[in-house]
């Protein structure tokens, strides 16, 4: 059910980060020039244009072979290409030369999230959520808590997800996370909140609709019910949650047959 997490400046979800110009003994000119290749690089990467990708950030790595934007989004690239060694090697340097680049811990954050290194992911995202003044704090919130849902720790999910509704409320994945928990937790009347709230800014995902199901049958619905199931069931058939949907169907057949 868990899907990758956010990545800044990656193909998947474009969260509208900014690299601030590199500082040079040389000048601003080769600032202006080595921000001139990191965003050309930068646009062959959301491009899927990789090996371009690859001629920008080197020449940008010439003019500073210590630029953490530049390593962090090296970092990316490689990662997309399946080069995981060199990906973290990356990730890594840009750190090294950078503790305090926000955005390289997030990213190397949901590196180790993919590689299932779930506890160093929670390092990297607990030291990226202090930085108050990061424009994507609620973005590194959100990963941070389903780092804790895939580790099974509700409590701190939950704090996490908070925090990033609090920071921005239309934060899509952290509503439906939390209505989650509060419905495994029985808290029907928050999670039907939640839910809702995170409906009039999304479309519906096997996720939500599997969502919607289960609180139709606590809360009178049925043409809602009805019209998640036949969604899930017509465009979603190869998902888990239609999976979980047949199960659950089968179960209370099961149940109803020993009752009568």
């Amino acid at each position: 059910m868990l899907s990758r997490l956010v990545l800044c400046l990656s193909i998947f979800y474009i969260t509208g980060c900014a690299f601030e110009k590199s500082a040079s003994k040389d000048g601003q000119n080769l600032a202006d020039l080595l921000q001139r290749q990191l965003d050309l690089g930068v646009g062959y990467l959301q491009n899927q244009e990789y090996q371009r990708a690859k001629d920008k950030l080197n020449r940008a790595l010439e003019i500073d072979p210590k630029s953490a934007p530049v390593h962090t989004t090296l970092g990316l690239l490689f990662q997309l290409e399946g080069e995981y060694d060199l990906a973290e090697q990356h990730f890594r340097t840009a750190i090294k030369h950078d503790g305090e680049l926000t955005q390289a811990r997030n990213n190397y954050g949901a590196f180790l999230y993919s590689q299932q290194r779930y506890q160093e992911a929670v390092a990297q995202f607990s030291i990226a959520v202090k930085d108050r003044f990061y424009a994507n704090r609620a973005v590194v919130f959100e990963n941070l808590g389903v780092v804790y849902v895939t580790l099974d720790d509700q409590t701190s999910a939950e704090n996490a997800f908070r925090n990033s509704i609090r920071l921005n409320p239309g934060q899509l994945r952290a509503l439906l996370e939390l209505a989650e928990i509060k419905f495994n937790e029985n808290n029907y009347v928050e999670s039907r909140e939640l839910y809702k709230r995170h409906m009039n800014l999304a479309s519906h995902s096997p996720r939500s609709l599997w969502l919607c199901i289960r609180l139709s049958e606590i809360f009178p619905g049925p043409e809602e019910e009805a019209d998640c199931q036949l969604t899930l069931k017509n465009i979603y058939p190869t998902s888990e949650e239609y999976v979980l949907y047949l199960n659950s169907r089968h179960n209370k057949s099961r149940k109803d047959e020993e009752n009568d």
